[in-house]
């Protein structure tokens, strides 16, 4: 786990790992299977890895900056990154559940899933994995309400960040910083090492559980 890293530095050291590590291909004849579902796992892990490596080494340079609404929204997304994740680990650990087709619609859900266009595969709802990552990982659903609290122009990511109260003089002095930095500081970075170590957890079982999958199906 991930208690003993509670810096920006930790941070960059963690996204720095991500980045050396980031693939840049899934063969599908490589597998040497005739199901898609492989593929289809794997080419949604690697995206993932892809995009939070993005939004965590931006927020990151947000932090540095103390611009904490978008290291919050940043993190935020990075959560729901690791709930995709654990939605497709959970998926690949109990496949034996799923006849062929209906594990193929919901690989394609969490592959190319869109609310836009109706043709499009039905995306999962990241709240319900979430409550399921919840339950697994206690602290994740408070981590994120706590981060929607700044992603939201709620009290805490507008005023609260931004205004403080003079109340002698009647005067509202606007900034960054007003209130304290530490504070929201510590609350995102703790966010973003639990959200990165709950991803990296998902991404490695992945590779675990391949190879017997693989082993399950009929060859090329």
């Amino acid at each position: 786990m991930a208690e003993h890293l509670d810096t920006v530095a930790d941070l960059r050291t963690w996204v720095d790992r991500l980045r050396a590590n980031l693939p840049q291909s899934v063969d599908a004849a490589a597998l040497g299977v005739k199901s898609k579902a492989p593929f289809q796992v794997l080419c949604t892990r690697e995206a993932l890895i892809w995009r939070t490596e993005e939004l965590a080494r931006t927020a990151c340079n947000a932090l540095e900056r103390d611009d904490f609404a978008a290291a919050a929204i940043l993190t935020r997304a990075v959560t729901e990154n690791a709930a995709l994740a654990w939605k497709l680990m959970d998926v690949l650990d109990a496949r034996s559940k799923y006849p062929p087709q209906q594990l193929n619609d919901l690989l394609m859900r969490l592959l190319a899933g869109s609310g836009k266009w109706p043709e499009a595969p039905k995306p999962v709802h990241i709240l319900d994995c979430l409550r399921k990552m919840d339950k697994k990982i206690p602290g994740v659903l408070s981590s994120y309400d706590s981060l929607s609290e700044v992603a939201h122009p709620n009290w805490w990511g507008v005023a609260g960040l931004y205004a403080k109260n003079d109340e002698p003089s009647f005067t509202t002095y606007f900034g960054r910083g007003l209130r304290g930095a530490d504070s929201a500081r510590g609350m995102i970075t703790s966010a973003m090492l639990g959200s990165l170590d709950a991803f990296e957890y998902a991404y490695n079982r992945i590779s675990d559980l391949m190879p017997a999958f693989l082993a399950e199906l009929e060859s090329i």
